[in-house]
């Protein structure tokens, strides 16, 4: 095989890693929403028995089934949900005829909010906290921060908010145990709100980061050519900036798109705690009414964020290994 040949069939299968990855990406999203669907509809009860309640007897709940179209087999309704999502449709909800995408807008941005602050206080926890462990390997301050970390990672969300509500809400009394949102505001109209579940996500999230790139820096720390610029008695910082962090600067940025998942999936968790009225919050809700549409609406925004994530982490490994 000529070198040409060989250069041509890599850029071949360079450019077809981009498709396979959506493609699997697509196939991972609708398998999961349809096992969600699946779970939702062999549940016990539905919309027409939430709406018409215990005085509803059999026959006025099969007529309320075939005018919600409840009656039909359950892969024909997620055909026609998955076919309205082709299109940009999210359906409506069941009980109320409502948009599901006008339900879901203000939660989703409440939500993002959320995510962002969150994401923001983790990489700046994490990956600093990590960098002065690593590079303080075996010292008081390495053992307090690791030690620190491993307790946030043994230690669930809900139990890390419950600690902040008693000792910041109850007893300081400086910050609101739940996070409502003011009558005609946001959120941001009252950021007070936003402290302690952004803060619960920071403690537990920044944990899992900061062993990771702890992990990493000290792993880097040992190479020949950190080891040689050191010896040669440049500064510490120059040793960092210019030796030490460059040749895991990939591997960083991987590790903090894997948390992008915890984030998501912590975020179910943080809002129910503080009542928060998210994503999270709207999930749980359209379980508890049985709402199929909201419900895939809200798994397909969670799951596909998370797969995302996992994708994009993949691509920097690829990049940098492959």
């Amino acid at each position: 095989m000529s070198r040409g040949t060989a250069q041509i069939q890599g850029a071949g299968r360079r450019a077809a890693r981009p498709l396979a990855s959506v493609l699997a990406w697509a196939g991972t999203l609708a398998i999961v929403c349809l096992v969600v669907y699946v779970l939702l509809a062999v549940l016990p009860g539905d919309v027409a028995s939430q709406q018409l309640g215990a005085e509803a007897t059999a026959g006025s709940l099969a007529r309320e089934r075939h005018v919600l179209g409840l009656d039909r087999p359950v892969l024909l309704r997620f055909g026609g949900w998955l076919g309205g999502v082709l299109h940009g449709d999210l359906g409506t909800m069941l009980a109320t005829g409502e948009p599901v995408s006008a339900v879901i807008a203000g939660p989703l941005g409440r939500s993002a909010i959320l995510l962002v602050l969150g994401l923001a206080g983790i990489l700046v926890c994490g990956v600093g906290g990590g960098v002065l462990a690593g590079t303080r390997a075996g010292s008081r301050t390495d053992r307090a921060l690791s030690g620190a970390a491993l307790t946030m990672i043994c230690v669930p969300e809900f139990v890390v908010g419950t600690f902040l509500v008693l000792v910041l809400a109850i007893w300081l009394r400086w910050l609101p145990a739940v996070s409502l949102v003011p009558l005609g505001g946001s959120m941001l109209s009252r950021p007070a709100v936003l402290v302690l579940p952004v803060i619960t996500l920071v403690m537990v999230g920044s944990g899992m980061l900061l062993r990771q790139v702890r992990a990493l820096v000290c792993q880097q720390a040992e190479r020949p050519h950190v080891e040689a610029a050191r010896l040669a008695g440049l500064p510490g910082s120059v040793v960092l900036r210019s030796h030490l962090l460059p040749g895991i600067a990939v591997p960083i940025a991987q590790a903090c798109s894997a948390i992008v998942p915890y984030l998501v999936g912590g975020s179910v968790v943080v809002e129910r705690v503080f009542a928060f009225p998210g994503l999270g919050t709207l999930l749980v809700a359209a379980v508890s009414d049985r709402e199929p549409n909201l419900l895939m609406a809200c798994v397909l925004i969670i799951v596909g964020l998370t797969l995302m994530a996992y994708m994009f982490a993949d691509s920097l490994r690829r990049r940098n290994w492959v």
